[in-house]
């Protein structure tokens, strides 16, 4: 956790109505975005992660539901106004930290799109959302998503097949190393058959079972984890 406050980001938001004006402003240490096509300083979320207050909290979790704007920024991220757009999802916790007599209120709110990664999720889609863009962690969740028949050691040839077919590409991140991944799932079955016909990759003999290393909290980009050396 050391300079942990300079991988954090702010996230605010501004609404008037006729009775009053809401101003909140937060710490956001996770985000996910999108830019949107032909809108300069646009983007739509996929991911935010903030802690505040009670009231600070509940105010943004009302403007997720509302289909809100928020103004975000943050190291390497110019400022940007983000939307989580309809049907998005909110988690909430506290954390209660050593000389504060309130715990502290922890948001995460995650878009549709985000959500539907999950197991079965829209097994017609053709973008995945993924929050690491390391080889294991995409095939992992692809295979997870779609239901591929895959093995960890395929992980490395997807990732090159992704990257030669332009089928992956960065989107904007805090605190971890997003990824778009462009495919359906007949494609990506398409592209497992080709490689074992051809042999660039193998299903091994014996009965022992390949076990997935994957990345079990967000990765750091790399200047993070220098910090925190």
């Amino acid at each position: 956790m050391k300079n942990a406050h300079l991988r954090m980001g702010t996230l605010q938001f501004h609404k008037v109505t006729r009775d009053t004006t809401i101003d909140v402003r937060l710490w956001m240490d996770r985000v996910i975005a999108e830019h949107e096509d032909g809108a300069q300083g646009r983007a739509k979320a996929h991911l935010i992660s903030l802690f505040g207050g009670d009231q600070e909290i509940a105010a943004i979790s009302a403007a997720v539901s509302e289909e809100g704007c928020f103004q975000v920024a943050g190291p390497g991220i110019p400022a940007l106004t983000v939307t989580l757009g309809a049907d998005a999802e909110t988690f909430r916790a506290s954390m209660s930290v050593p000389g504060r007599k309130r715990p502290v209120r922890h948001l995460v709110a995650i878009s549709k799109e985000l959500a539907m990664t999950r197991a079965g999720g829209d097994p017609k889609a053709r973008r995945t959302v993924l929050c690491s863009t390391t080889p294991s962690f995409v095939l992992y969740r692809l295979g997870v998503r779609f239901g591929l028949p895959i093995l960890p050691d395929w992980s490395e040839w997807f990732h090159t097949e992704l990257a030669r077919r332009r089928a992956i590409q960065r989107l904007i991140g805090l605190g971890c190393e997003p990824v778009l991944v462009s495919g359906a799932k007949k494609r990506f079955l398409g592209w497992i058959g080709h490689g074992l016909k051809r042999r660039q990759i193998e299903v091994p003999d014996g009965p022992e079972i390949p076990l997935w290393n994957i990345p079990r909290r967000f990765d750091l980009p790399d200047e993070a984890a220098d910090q925190t050396a």
